[in-house]
């Protein structure tokens, strides 16, 4: 039995696949991170060598080893992995997924299954792949070794080469809605209003709003990071330079640090736009309703929508390697200035 949440198309299909005992050897799940592509991956991986008549059952042994990260069969590839080259057993320090981890997924790949079902690749962050890697791994989708598989997970699959994705069966997972995440923090033990708040900052990422409920210090950190956006934005020119300065002081793992931020900042930046217009349902941020409609008016819609953009561009830099000062310094220039002044403090 399938233990994903949500996502009754994608799965539907997989089951599909399964039922039919001849599945595509080549997928592509795309969707923010957190939505739970990965977990259905893996689990469409358990299934593919289940022994049960019902698929995945998740109690067989070839389940139980997948599902658990020891199956023989199954390799799981991100960025930072390991590769054949002696020179250079590991990337630990890599954000992108590199030309030699992808020969030595191939060689796998081109083994006979160890257990005797499939051979399963899942490719997490494919959206990674280097031009070079992307190129060589064209060969392996063309002409797929008989009995395998292969799972692409991406989040903005548009990243991809079209000779990828035209090689894919693509399966799109959308944000979970946010009832169905607060009725599965409430079977995990949530207070109702907690797991409202949670849902609601989740935005439809079910594995983000698991993790919140577990540990609190991503709500916490998410709340600082609110904080910073507006403080940033009513900050001087200089005070938002000091800002991006500190890029160079933080400890490793700032890029990643950032990402984060420059997410929650496009969060907060789309409920302004929401509030400048007079909306208000859907926002992410319905807790600092009073804040949103103050700044609602401070700034005109066209100026947010084009900082929207440079966020957006400016996660691409950090994503592609750029120096995050540099990166970020270049982001507060296209901050909108308010138009009014600051809203009274205590919002």
């Amino acid at each position: 039995m399938w233990s994903i949440i949500g996502h009754a198309a994608a799965l539907a299909a997989l089951k599909r696949a399964i039922d039919s005992g001849r599945p595509a050897h080549a997928w592509l799940f795309s969707g923010p991170a957190g939505v739970g592509k990965a977990a259905a991956a893996l689990e469409f991986a358990a299934a593919l060598n289940c022994t049960a008549a019902e698929k995945p059952c998740g109690a067989c042994r070839p389940c139980k080893d997948t599902l658990a990260g020891r199956h023989p069969d199954v390799e799981v590839l991100a960025p930072g992995g390991i590769c054949d080259e002696p020179d250079h057993r590991d990337h630990s320090d890599s954000r992108d997924l590199r030309i030699c981890q992808i020969r030595r997924l191939e060689r796998l790949l081109s083994l006979s299954p160890y257990a005797g079902g499939r051979r399963v690749a899942i490719v997490d962050a494919a959206d990674t792949l280097r031009a070079e890697a992307a190129n060589a791994f064209l060969k392996t989708l063309e002409e797929p070794p008989a009995e395998g598989v292969i799972v692409l997970l991406a989040e903005r699959e548009e990243r991809l080469p079209e000779t990828v994705l035209s090689r894919c069966q693509r399966l799109a997972f959308r944000p979970v809605e946010r009832q169905v995440i607060v009725t599965a923090l409430r079977e995990r033990g949530a207070e109702e209003e907690d797991a409202e708040s949670i849902a609601t900052a989740a935005a439809g990422r079910l594995g983000w709003a698991l993790r919140a409920f577990q540990d609190r210090s991503l709500l916490d950190e998410r709340r600082l990071m609110l904080d910073e956006a507006v403080r940033v934005a009513h900050a001087s020119r200089a005070e938002r330079f000091a800002w991006a300065r500190e890029a160079e002081s933080r400890p490793p793992g700032v890029r990643e640090r950032y990402l984060r931020e420059l997410e929650v900042w496009e969060a907060w930046w789309r409920d302004v736009l929401l509030f400048s217009s007079g909306g208000r349902e859907g926002a992410a941020n319905p807790g600092r309703a009073a804040a949103l409609e103050e700044e609602g008016k401070l700034y005109a819609a066209g100026e947010i929508a084009a900082f929207l953009r440079s966020l957006l561009q400016t996660r691409e830099y950090l994503q592609n390697n750029v120096d995050p000062q540099l990166a970020l310094e270049n982001l507060t220039l296209d901050i909108p200035q308010p138009r009014w002044g600051a809203p009274a403090a205590g919002r």
